[in-house]
Order: C-alpha cells, then sequence, then structure tokens
C-alpha cells in the first residue's frame, strides 16, 4: 500500500501540485492540517484537497485561526499595515469553505500494512511540544485512540505543525512522524523545496519537490507596492518564497 502524507500546505497551490504532478498514484492520501494562510490560494487548496480521491484530513490551527478571524473581525476592511495573509485568504474563501474548515476532524485514525496509525495536526494545543519519551506516547495513544488498539504491536502517529521532517522512533512499534511543511519552512532551515512523505508497504520515505515560487513572489511585490499589508507579513513571506536570507531582512525598495 502506497500513503501520501501531507501536512501544511498553507494555500500554496504552485507547491501542492507539484507533489501531486510526482506522486500521481496513491491508495491514500492523509493531511495533517493547515490548508491556508501564508500562501495566496486559499480556495484552490481547498477545492483540491475536498475532491482527492481517498483522502483523510484533519484541521490544522491555521484552519481554525481562519474560522475564527471569519467571525472576530471584518476582515474586508481591515486599516493600512493591520492587513495579513490570513485576511487576504479570507478575501478569497467562500462561506462554505470556512464552513468546511470549521467542521474538519481534529484527529483520524486507519490500519496499513501491519500498522495503525493516528493523525492529528499538533501534539499540544497553542505550543511546538513534541512526544519526547513511551511514557508520553502511550499516553497520548490511549487518550485517543479505541481500545481495541491500546495494545496494538505497531503504532504510528502523524503530526504537522513544526514544518520539520522528521521520525521519532521510541521504541519497537512505537513512532512518531512529521512529513514537514509542502510550503515553507522554519526561520533556521533556508530549504525552499516541497517536504513531504511517502509510506510504501509500511516503509516511511522522506521525499521533497521544488516548484515554481515565482508567483508568489510577484503577489508579495504586488502587496509591497499597495503598501496595505504589514511589513513584517511580507518580510517573513520574502524568506519563505523568495531570496531573503531571513525572515527580517529589509524589504527592496518598490516603485509605486
Amino acid at each position: 500500500m502506497k500513503i501520501l502524507v501531507l501536512s501544511d500546505i498553507h494555500a500554496n497551490i504552485q507547491a501542492y501540485r507539484a507533489v501531486m504532478e510526482k506522486e500521481k498514484e496513491y491508495d491514500l492520501l492523509c493531511f495533517a492540517g493547515d490548508m491556508v494562510d501564508y500562501g495566496t490560494e486559499p480556495s484552490q487548496v481547498i477545492e483540491s484537497l475536498q475532491s482527492a480521491p481517498k483522502a483523510l484530513l484533519v484541521q490544522g490551527n491555521h484552519d481554525l485561526h481562519a474560522v475564527r478571524i471569519s467571525r472576530e473581525e471584518d476582515f474586508r476592511h481591515m486599516p493600512v499595515k493591520k492587513y495579513k495573509w490570513i485576511h487576504y485568504n479570507l478575501e478569497r474563501m467562500s462561506k462554505e469553505q470556512v464552513d468546511y474548515l470549521r467542521n474538519l476532524s481534529l484527529r483520524r485514525y486507519f490500519e496499513a500494512d501491519g500498522w495503525v496509525y493516528l493523525m492529528e495536526h499538533q501534539y499540544k494545543t497553542g505550543s511546538y511540544d513534541v512526544i519526547e519519551n513511551r511514557s508520553q506516547f502511550d499516553r497520548h495513544w490511549r487518550e485517543h485512540m479505541p481500545e481495541e488498539y491500546w495494545d496494538a504491536p505497531n503504532r504510528r502517529m502523524i503530526f504537522g505543525h513544526s514544518h520539520r521532517q522528521c521520525i521519532h522512533v521510541l521504541g519497537d512499534g512505537m513512532e512518531w512522524l512529521n512529513p514537514g511543511s509542502v510550503s515553507y519552512r522554519r526561520p533556521d532551515d533556508p530549504d525552499k523545496t516541497a517536504h513531504y512523505m511517502v509510506i510504501k508497504g509500511g516503509v516511511i520515505m522522506m521525499k521533497q519537490v521544488s516548484y515554481d515560487r515565482r508567483p508568489l513572489c510577484e503577489e508579495a511585490f504586488r502587496q509591497l507596492r499597495e503598501g496595505r499589508m504589514m511589513d513584517t507579513e511580507i518580510q517573513d513571506f520574502m524568506f519563505f518564497f523568495g531570496d531573503a536570507a531571513s525572515s527580517r531582512d529589509e524589504l527592496p525598495a518598490i516603485d509605486k
């Protein structure tokens, strides 16, 4: 069985399409949350994942953030320099798509090739904490899995959120993994490729693929010319998708 594991697309349709072009065939697609925010095409990403065959999807913290902002802020009329990518995303999403994000499951579980899997976006809400030992693993597993799977010999958890591609082996048949972000890295990692995982016959393969970042950068420059968006939001964007050396590089001068 081939399982395609993705997370943290963040409205980056270019990166998502590059992954799907490379991995056309799969038996199950697992998405560990964060469809929206920071990228430029939230509606297309949601539509693509909604229509993906054989898919298990969970809600990410940025998905939930979009839902909350849609209810709490007048995102269509944000003042100058208060405008963020989340407001940009919401302007490009339908009410039905916001409702879809609201109703996504927090976790899913399934069996494949002798392993039982639990998938969710993050280990602890509001933090980047990870499972460090077997006791934590067992406790979390039993809290969120049906009793019939408590003593399964081969158990894996899939998390997103950190944008750091990794596999943590805590013991025989006790692993947690993160496919990394399809979209962007953390400030200490300059890699610009799309990260994901493939699990084939129970064997995990960490993968990455390059994609065309120019449409994202062009939109960032357009936002800079308009002068509406917060500078820090564009600085982040220039590091994630452009050639800035850090997330706080000075913004380029733009003729308006």
